[in-house]
């Protein structure tokens, strides 16, 4: 049997697995095959050179899927964040490393970046068929990519301590680095914070989101020569995506409304 809660997100909760171990227990009802998406993209991560926790067996209790993994000491990103360990112009410049150093490499065999996308937007809720279709087509336009894309890259995936790990895999595709790219950006402006984050905290990390946001864009672009506008271009197919996640319904209306509004933009200009 599992030991004391350690952890908890909106997916799963994570606790303590006799020595060295945690066990990520998802929540009741989360499909199967997502987990089994995450069992097998966090092993080909680790596999080609990313430091990722190893995830070393499926789990079942009750009605409830889990995934066994090595421990790692340390806490998130976000929560260094928090206490102010560190500058925000740091941490922006080590995510923007770090997702460089992902987009480095291509792993064979994992869904693609595009259909996934093209798939979510068809499925979207708040966007009407014609945005749909316009949206449908702008992703067609974008170019494609064999790189390995986190699909959820952000300040609580990044653990910390005398080194680096990236956790959290089950979006892990296969696709372009500036889709990718234009998923933190947008996690990074609408993203809902944590649920246990206290008030004072919610409000600086609310404040810091732009600095965070900005340095992460200006050294991505140093490192991989991706250009701002190259990484906007994904932005409103990937935002339109993001609606299909199970994310609190005002952040879904923002997502929308920005998706409308990059629509007109276009028409305008």
């Amino acid at each position: 049997m599992y030991g004391t809660r350690i952890g908890a997100g909106r997916t799963a909760e994570i606790y303590e697995y006799g020595e060295q171990r945690v066990l990520k227990l998802y929540v009741p009802g989360l499909p199967e095959a997502q987990v089994e998406a995450e069992f097998r993209i966090s092993g080909a991560a680790g596999r080609a050179g990313i430091r990722t926790p190893m995830a070393l067996a499926r789990v079942r209790y009750d009605d409830r899927h889990g995934i066994v993994f090595e421990k790692i000491a340390g806490g998130t990103m976000l929560a260094a964040l928090a206490r102010r360990d560190g500058s925000v112009a740091g941490e922006s410049e080590r995510m923007a490393r770090l997702h460089s150093q992902i987009h480095r490499i291509a792993v064979p065999g994992l869904p693609d970046q595009k259909s996934s996308l093209h798939d979510r937007i068809a499925h979207a809720p708040l966007l009407s068929d014609e945005v749909k279709d316009r949206l449908a087509l702008m992703l067609q336009a974008l170019p494609d990519g064999d790189r390995l894309c986190h699909g959820d890259f952000h300040p609580d995936n990044i653990m910390i301590d005398n080194q680096e790990w990236i956790i959290d895999w089950m979006t892990g595709m296969s696709g372009h680095p500036a889709g990718d790219a234009a998923r933190t950006a947008l996690l990074l402006r609408f993203g809902s914070l944590p649920d246990d984050a206290p008030d004072e905290v919610a409000v600086w990390l609310t404040d810091m989101r732009a600095e965070l946001l900005d340095g992460y864009l200006l050294s991505y672009a140093k490192q991989t020569g991706t250009t701002r506008e190259q990484i906007e271009r994904w932005m409103p197919p990937v935002a339109a995506a993001r609606l299909c996640d199970g994310i609190p319904e005002a952040e879904k209306e923002a997502l929308a409304a920005f998706v409308r509004q990059s629509l007109e933009g276009r028409d305008s200009g």
